[in-house]
């Protein structure tokens, strides 16, 4: 049993996240890679690994699967 209290969402503070990713063309994995950010929002953390992913492959946000998301 867990007796620690969830952390309280503080919109000021910046917390870094790490994922790993695959990128999928036509069904086929076709690259992978880490990718790493820094975000105060919380809920934009997805779509923001997933957009920054894309610009470092050269493909769609579509493309990218995330394998795994951290806060580091």
């Amino acid at each position: 049993m867990c007796t620690s209290a969830p952390d309280l969402v503080d919109a000021t503070k910046t917390r870094h996240y790490f994922a790993d990713y695959e990128v999928y063309d036509a069904g086929q994995c076709i690259a992978w890679g880490q990718v790493a950010l820094a975000c105060a929002t919380p809920g934009a953390v997805v779509q923001a690994l997933r957009t920054l992913a894309a610009a470092q492959q050269g493909v769609a946000a579509a493309a990218i699967r995330l394998r795994s998301v951290s806060r580091l």
